[in-house]
């Protein structure tokens, strides 16, 4: 058992199939004792085990790291994406041989390094010249298109793959470990890529998390590489700005020596060194290239835009419908990765299904750990400046000369009172700005206890803004409001809790709706007539049960509905034709006349002194049986054929086959059949009649 707050990892949850369509055969003999045993019919079903593709449902992704649309320092925990089904990373065969093998992939690149596409058929989701056998779970996805260079650095290889996904196993209970799920088995998927500031041109970098589909491209994967034992985080892996310098520039003169590609360093001879087909270049020479070169549109708008970009995606999730939001809140997070690469990259491109994205963007203002070294820790009522001074983690400058950046603007004084009390910064639900009272848990004081009612019991407060007070100042103290609502949020963030309420709720809903009832019925009862003495108002609630009960018998309309009728008619069968006084006649080998008279007079009495002829079973011949079977058949067959109306074209009839083994012709229609039993019937009626 997990207990809160721990956690159990599983390396794998390979299920026993693999998804797609199977056939299920099966066979039984039956041993009846006597004759022996015999085979039953085979069964043959099929079989389909259903598992995403192409898309990942909503439903299946629990959380993601980091949050989607989020900013901050994300260098120092890997991405990735906790899934609801724990089978779900091995319930595909990226390879056959080998079930360890998840089928799925996070990769993050950064801007310019790869392609995200919008919708189109899923036939096109992966790389030309490979198909992928078997159903596709939607008509049309999107894909990612990286460079071999991409690929080569970015990409995890096939051994990283069983190490990058593994299963986590937590308490159901624990709300912030199980984040919703049912059964307390999650699947994570990590990437292999910790997230980098921009360290030489000291800005803020986006990147795009996307979990892919490796069916069929596990080959593309790099080969296994010898551990490192350094790392530089300066080191670029594509620089799309200098593909796209050098697809547009005069190459033939930068070749022979005699032009340069702005932004582009040369090597020995003036031979062009592309940072994205060797990576070798120094840190410096890759920053001063990058400060000098001209950026392209999509670049320039990543670069000066990236504060910006959050914001604008907060507000269309806050203004697009709730059906829309989800597909519209996406597709803004992938916009600044549609730059198309294929046209300006000399290297092949390979195509992976998305089944997920997110973006986010690193910006280099240190982990909690760091903020939290950083932190002021002067006593109260004392400023203490930041220790490094800097917002950011120390950049690397590539040129000489250029100092660290400017200290951020001060912040103003600090506003204390000798109760403990802060002044800080408050906006109010109208949008002023105006500054309150805040005081935590630990006073410098004694303060003042709130004491009982005369009940015993303390005041109760509903919402947070009953526990706002105005202090002689004219401000609000908002330390209990404060108080007050981080205890409600902890105590909703238990489901025990929620459910409470919620049952509270419908219990009390139904005490007031009978309450409401007694009302209306009481209001009927002459209050003159019923002293309410402590006997009566034991009684009072037999007493509403009765007038409630006498107002329902005298309107049961309005308060009960229509009544239905006890019995309903049936539709009436229209099988017996002729003289109803002759059928029952023949039919009980009774004197007409008799039964004609009883008939018209009511009196049955003359019929009971009618003998009715009994012919015992030993009396019946062989030929009385075969006559009786024939109009018994012909009988049925006429009862079957007014039963069922002729139908056209070929077709088998109402009735099986007949006594003597003969089934009816399968190429004729009702109205045949029909025929063949009324001529049937016929001749059994003269059979009889002799």
């Amino acid at each position: 058992m997990v207990s809160k707050g721990h956690f159990v990892l599983h390396s794998r949850a390979v299920p026993p199939l693999t998804a797609g369509d199977y056939v299920l055969e099966g066979d039984q003999r039956i041993d009846d004792g006597a004759s022996g045993s015999y085979p039953t019919e085979p069964y043959r079903g099929h079989v389909r085990i259903r598992s995403p593709r192409y898309r990942m449902p909503p439903e299946q992704i629990l959380s993601t790291f980091p949050p989607a649309n989020a900013e901050g320092a994300f260098d120092s925990r890997l991405p990735q994406v906790v899934l609801k089904r724990r089978t779900l990373p091995w319930e595909r065969a990226a390879d056959p041989a080998d079930r360890k093998v998840p089928w799925l992939a996070l990769v993050v690149i950064a801007e310019g390094e790869g392609t995200l596409s919008g919708e189109v058929p899923v036939a096109e989701c992966v790389t030309p010249g490979v198909t992928l056998a078997g159903r596709a779970d939607v008509p049309t996805g999107v894909y990612l298109s990286v460079p071999k260079t991409v690929v080569t650095k970015v990409f995890p290889t096939k051994e990283d793959l069983e190490l990058l996904a593994h299963v986590r196993e937590v308490d159901i209970h624990d709300t912030e470990l199980a984040l919703g799920d049912d059964d307390g088995f999650l699947a994570v998927v990590m990437a292999n890529r910790l997230p980098q500031f921009d360290r030489v041109a000291c800005k803020p970098v986006r990147y795009l998390a996307c979990l892919v589909n490796l069916e069929g491209q596990l080959d593309v994967l790099p080969p296994p590489t010898p551990p490192l034992d350094h790392f530089f985080p300066t080191d670029l892996v594509f620089n799309f700005d200098a593909e796209v310098a050098m697809a547009t520039a005069d190459l033939d003169h930068v070749i022979m020596g005699s032009g340069e590609v702005p932004g582009i360093p040369s090597g020995p001879n003036g031979v062009i060194n592309p940072v994205g087909a060797s990576g070798g270049a120094a840190p410096e020479t890759i920053g001063a290239a990058r400060a000098s070169a001209p950026k392209s549109t999509a670049s320039a708008r990543a670069t000066d835009d990236w504060r910006t970009g959050p914001a604008a995606i907060e507000a269309l999730a806050a203004s697009a419908s709730s059906a829309d939001a989800g597909e519209v809140v996406r597709a803004a997070m992938g916009d600044r990765f549609r730059a198309s690469m294929a046209a300006f990259v000399a290297e092949k491109m390979f195509r992976f299904p998305v089944l997920a994205h997110w973006s986010f963007t690193s910006t280099g203002a240190g982990s909690f750990e760091l903020l939290m070294q950083d932190i002021d820790v002067g006593m109260l009522g004392t400023v203490a400046g930041r220790p490094s001074g800097k917002p950011f983690p120390e950049c690397f400058e590539p040129s000489a000369g250029k100092g660290p950046p400017e200290d951020p603007p001060a912040r103003p004084a600090a506003e204390l009172a000798e109760t403990g009390h802060v002044g800080l910064p408050h906006v109010t639900r109208r949008g002023e700005s105006l500054r309150a009272w805040y005081r935590g848990p630990f006073v410098p004081q004694l303060t003042r206890r709130e004491v009982p009612e005369a009940g015993g019991r303390l005041p109760l407060a509903h919402v947070s803004d009953q526990l706002r007070e105005l202090v002689p100042d004219g401000r609000e103290d908002l330390g209990r409001a404060c108080a007050f609502e981080i205890g409600r949020l902890l105590a909703l963030s238990q489901p025990s809790v929620v459910a409470a309420l919620l049952r509270w709720r419908g219990e009390q809903f139904g005490a007031a709706r009978a309450r409401r009832f007694g009302d209306i019925a009481l209001g009927k009862v002459s209050m003159a007539d019923f002293a309410l003495n402590e006997r009566n108002v034991a009684e009072l609630g037999a007493m509403i049960n009765r007038a409630v009960v006498t107002e329902a018998a005298r309107k049961p309309q309005p308060l009960l509905g229509n009544s239905r009728p006890l019995v309903d008619s049936g539709r009436s069968i229209d099988v017996v034709r002729g003289d109803i006084e002759a059928i029952i006649a023949r039919g009980f080998d009774m004197e007409m006349e008799r039964v004609s008279a009883a008939i018209k007079t009511g009196d049955f009495s003359v019929l009971e002194a009618l003998e009715v002829p009994v012919v015992a079973g030993d009396d019946l011949d062989d030929a009385s049986l075969r006559s009786l079977s024939l109009g018994l058949d012909a009988v049925l067959g006429h009862l079957a054929g007014e039963a069922m109306p002729a139908r056209e074209g070929p077709g088998p009839g109402p009735v099986g086959a007949s006594r003597s083994g003969s089934a009816p012709p399968a190429d004729r229609g009702g109205a045949e059949l029909d025929r063949l039993l009324r001529a049937a019937a016929a001749r059994v009626r003269k059979e009889m009649d002799r």
